[in-house]
């Protein structure tokens, strides 16, 4: 009884960092709350009290010490996935019951995803991870509504960061923590991390910015001055609402599931870079420029994939590099 109890509850470690780091992410949920002006003070609040967990529990999973306690619980509680699902269910509702615009309709709808997701993946734990046709729906049912932008209409109330955070986070914990696949969600850096994004860094721009520069889709646009708070917030927004869900999706479980089914290693790396490429493909309007696009964006997902790889399939590298690329292109290119 004593190693079954000592099994099912979450480790000290872990609590005291998702403490800590939705303490922290307090601000970040302010700043992004307040960025709105049509946002009252009630949804400010509402937002901030949803949010701040979520961005929390993706931080502290981050590290490998905390995410080994919260994993361990997870899968020794037989009720762990009422208490997850249903909490992120709720922290969906917050913000329209505060602001007497709750939706029961779509709480419901979304409430049912995150079980789906939840349980199907937990079925399928201690399976070697290869990506299977499970997995795939799954990636498709969180990613594409999110990535054309269908989930922002289910609730005015949460944007754009909110649904970002939210389905890394179910992502995390459904494939990482239920799967127990070996997606290489670490985001404590190393030496060798740095020395890999500084490298992958270098190469992407050699080989991305000339034939931007020569179609037209890049140009220098380089501002007089910068405001350098904006600019922090602006990388850390990218850091974790952009790169990270992209690379968590696109390198740690597709790039990395493909892997595992696949005997010829460079074609999951093709394949993810390409459907990387594709999604940017309703970003921009012209069928030239949509072209162009998704042809840089598939080169940058090679870099992106070999920094993953070179890393020894850590995350942490992919998503400083890409997050890199896409703060240099927003300081001196358009």
């Amino acid at each position: 009884m004593k190693n079954t109890n000592r099994k099912a509850s979450i480790g000290n470690y872990f609590i005291l960092l998702w403490i800590i780091w939705t303490l922290l992410s307090v601000t970040l949920a302010y700043l992004v709350a307040s960025s709105d002006s049509k946002n009252s003070m009630i949804s400010i609040i509402g937002i901030i009290i949803s949010l701040s967990p979520l961005l929390g529990l993706m931080l502290a999973l981050g590290s490998p010490k905390a995410a080994g306690e919260f994993n361990n619980w997870l899968r020794g509680n037989k009720n762990s996935i009422y208490f997850i699902a249903g909490g992120i269910s709720l922290l969906f509702a917050l913000p329209g019951l505060l602001t007497w615009t709750f939706d029961l309709y779509l709480t419901v709808i979304f409430t049912f995803i995150v079980f789906a997701v939840f349980g199907t993946l937990k079925q399928n734990k201690g399976e070697s991870f290869k990506l299977n046709w499970t997995d795939i729906a799954i990636w498709i049912i969180l990613w594409i509504p999110f990535d054309l932008r269908w989930y922002t209409g289910m609730d005015a109330n949460l944007d754009y960061s909110w649904w970002s955070i939210a389905i890394s986070v179910i992502a995390i914990i459904g494939w990482y923590g239920y799967r127990g696949a070996n997606i290489g969600y670490r985001l404590v850096p190393n030496f060798k991390d740095l020395l890999i994004t500084f490298l992958a860094l270098i190469a992407i721009m050699i080989v991305v910015v000339p034939p931007g520069l020569l179609t037209g889709f890049l140009t220098f646009s380089i501002p007089e001055s910068y405001d350098i708070p904006k600019l922090t917030a602006h990388f850390l927004g990218l850091f974790l609402t952009v790169a990270l869900p992209e690379e968590l999706f696109f390198r740690g479980i597709m790039l990395r599931g493909l892997e595992k089914a696949s005997s010829k290693k460079w074609i999951p790396l093709v394949v993810s870079s390409l459907a990387f490429g594709l999604m940017h493909w309703n970003n921009v309007g012209d069928l030239s420029t949509q072209i162009t696009y998704v042809f840089l964006a598939t080169i940058a997902g090679l870099g992106y994939g070999w920094a993953y790889k070179k890393s020894g399939n850590n995350l942490f590298a992919a998503i400083l590099v890409h997050t890199l690329v896409d703060w240099i292109w927003k300081l001196f290119l358009a």
